[in-house]
C-alpha cells in the first residue's frame, strides 16, 4: 500500500523549485512552432499536386502548435508555482500526447502515404486512358 501511495505522491505533489527543465522545454516549444511554420509552407506547395498528401497531412501543423502551446502553458504555470496545475502528471500527459502524434505521423508517412499516393496515381491513369463513347445526335 505504501508503494501505491508513494507512486501517486510522486505525480500529484505540489511543485517545488527543483524543476530545471525550463530551457529544454522552451527549446522544444520553439522547435515545434518553427517546424509547424516550415511544414505549413511544404503543405501549401504539395497540396496543389499531391492529393494523398493533402488528405493525410492537413492537421500536422495545427497539432504541433497545440502541443507547443500546452507545453508553454504548463511551463509558465510551473514557473509561477501554482499548486495542482503544475503537477508532473500534466507534463507527462502532454508528453504522451506528443509521442502519440509523432507515432501517428510516422505511421501515416511510412505506411499510408505510399499506398494512397499509388492509389491516386493509378486512379488518374485509368481515367485518363479510358476511351469514352461520344453520343452525338447525328449518324
Amino acid at each position: 500500500m505504501e508503494t501505491v501511495k508513494s507512486f501517486f505522491s510522486y505525480f500529484f505533489k505540489t511543485p517545488g523549485v527543483e524543476f530545471s527543465y525550463y530551457i529544454p522545454i522552451s527549446i522544444l516549444c520553439g522547435l515545434l512552432i518553427i517546424g509547424s511554420i516550415v511544414f505549413s509552407f511544404i503543405y501549401k506547395k504539395k497540396k496543389k499536386t499531391d492529393f494523398a498528401f493533402k488528405r493525410l497531412f492537413k492537421n500536422i501543423s495545427k497539432r504541433m502548435v497545440i502541443v507547443a502551446i500546452l507545453f508553454i502553458v504548463l511551463m509558465l504555470i510551473r514557473y509561477q508555482n501554482i499548486a495542482y496545475l503544475s503537477v508532473r502528471f500534466w507534463m507527462y500527459l502532454v508528453g504522451a500526447i506528443f509521442i502519440y502524434f509523432i507515432y501517428n505521423f510516422l505511421k501515416k508517412y511510412l505506411k499510408d502515404y505510399p499506398r494512397e499516393r499509388e492509389n491516386t496515381t493509378s486512379h488518374i491513369i485509368t481515367h485518363s486512358t479510358k476511351k469514352e463513347n461520344k453520343y452525338l445526335p447525328n449518324k
